[in-house]
C-alpha cells in the first residue's frame, strides 16, 4: 500500500468513525430529553435546548472531542433558570482520554464522560471539559474507584460527579440506556457509586490519583476497581472539569 492510499484510508477511517459517532449521540440526546421530560432524572427537568461543542486538532484539520449538554433545572424553579447540566463528551484520541496504569503504549480507546455539572461542556480555554492530565485539588474525591465527586451541597448547590463509559461498549441504544441513562437516573437518585455503576456495567472505567509529587495528583483509568485503597481527594478547575 502506497503513502498516498493510507492518507486517504486513514480520513476514510476517521469519517466512519464520526459517521457512528452521531448516529450514538443522535440516540443519546433522544434518550436524555426523553428522560427528562417524562421526569425520570429525579427532581430535574429540561431548562431549554441541548446545544454541542467541538474540540479541534492542533492543526485545525479534525475534531478529537464532541460534547453535548442538557440545561435542567428543578420543577418547581421558574422556566429561566438553569440549576445544572448533564454533559456528555465523546473524546474519540487526544486529552480527552485518560491514561492507563502502568501503560506506556497502549490506550484505553475512545471514551464518554458522562457528567452532571453546574456548567455545560465546551472546549474554550476557560471552559469546562475533561482532560488529562489534569490540575486537580483537594475539593472532589473519587468514589469506589469510578465516579468523580465534587460534593456542593455546603454551597447550597447540588453535587456535581463525572464517571466514563468505553466509547466501543456503547453499541446499541439498549447499551446507551444500560451503560448511561440507567447509572445517571440512579445517581440523580441518591444511589450509591458502587450500585448505580455496578463493577460488571459494560464499558465502565474506574480510576485511581497518581501522585506526580511537585506536579501533584493526576488520574489514571483501569480496568477493574482492584483492592480499596486510601484515595486522594481531587477535583476539576476550568479547562479540565468543574468547580
Amino acid at each position: 500500500m502506497n503513502a498516498g492510499t493510507k492518507i486517504v484510508r486513514s480520513f476514510e477511517l476517521v469519517e466512519s468513525i464520526w459517521s457512528q459517532v452521531q448516529e450514538l449521540t443522535n440516540s443519546l440526546s433522544a434518550m436524555t430529553e426523553a428522560a427528562l421530560e417524562k421526569g425520570e432524572f429525579g427532581q430535574l427537568r429540561s431548562a431549554g435546548p441541548w446545544r454541542e461543542a467541538w474540540d479541534e486538532t492542533a492543526s485545525g484539520w479534525g475534531s478529537t472531542k464532541y460534547a453535548m449538554s442538557f440545561p435542567a433545572a428543578g420543577k418547581r424553579r421558574r422556566n429561566d433558570t438553569i440549576d445544572a447540566w448533564i454533559n456528555y463528551q465523546i473524546s474519540l484520541f487526544g486529552s480527552g482520554i485518560p491514561p492507563l496504569v502502568g501503560a506506556t503504549q497502549e490506550s484505553l480507546g475512545p471514551v464518554v464522560h458522562v457528567s452532571f455539572w453546574h456548567y455545560e461542556t465546551d472546549f474554550l480555554e476557560s471552559g469546562f471539559y475533561v482532560e488529562f492530565p489534569s490540575a486537580w485539588d483537594d475539593s472532589t474525591e473519587i468514589k469506589e474507584s469510578r465516579l468523580l465527586f465534587w460534593d456542593s451541597e455546603k454551597e447550597g448547590q447540588l453535587p456535581q460527579w463525572t464517571f466514563s463509559i468505553r466509547l466501543l461498549d456503547l453499541n446499541s441504544e439498549d447499551a446507551l440506556r444500560k451503560s448511561i441513562i440507567e447509572p445517571v437516573r440512579a445517581l440523580l437518585s441518591g444511589s450509591q457509586p458502587a450500585l448505580a455503576l455496578p463493577e460488571d456495567l459494560p464499558g465502565l472505567v474506574f480510576y485511581e490519583g497518581h501522585d506526580r509529587g511537585d506536579a501533584g495528583w493526576t488520574l489514571l483509568a483501569k480496568d477493574r476497581p482492584g483492592n480499596p485503597t486510601q484515595e486522594p481527594a481531587i477535583a476539576a478547575g476550568a479547562g479540565s472539569g468543574a468547580e
